[in-house]
């Protein structure tokens, strides 16, 4: 990683909060810091998906354009927020558009880089794997009690 980023704000975010320093120093080798400007594309609905982002600062937009050529606003996303995560577990190409908007700073991860710190410290990727499992839980969960709700109504 080029860019050091603050020990505290790593271990700050969800997806990092059960490695501890030497864990952290270990992964900087597998992350690297992206700035972003305002309307930057991070990615586009259909590409492969071959990279997590976890957002330090700024916001992240996520649009799905729609069978009819619509784009339908799914989540802004803000500090803490990791999006892509589904690009570590499969190479289906992305289910929506990310684009910038705010200036931001992410870290990134690439699936490559996951599957090389898989094989180097397998510990290490397996408490970043169960972090995303928590996020991606919490998200389904979310989105069932929504469903849920919506058919009682």
């Amino acid at each position: 990683m080029s860019e050091q980023i603050d020990y505290h704000k790593i271990h700050s975010l969800t997806i990092f909060k059960d490695l501890d320093r030497q864990e952290l120093e270990k992964l900087q080798r597998f992350i690297f810091v992206k700035n972003t400007a305002k309307d930057c594309f991070l990615f586009s609905q259909g590409m492969p998906g071959e990279l997590l982002y976890v957002i330090i600062s700024g916001r992240v937009e996520l649009v799905k354009n729609t069978k009819d050529n619509k784009k339908l606003v799914l989540a802004t996303m803000g500090p803490n927020a990791i999006i892509g995560e589904m690009s570590l577990i499969d190479s289906a190409p992305r289910s929506a558009t990310g684009k910038t908007i705010e200036d931001s700073v992410m870290l990134g991860i690439t699936k490559k880089s996951f599957n090389e710190l898989l094989d180097v410290e397998p510990r290490i990727a397996a408490k970043i794997m169960m972090g995303l499992l928590k996020i991606m839980s919490n998200r389904l969960r979310v989105t069932t009690n929504a469903k849920v709700d919506e058919i009682l109504s």
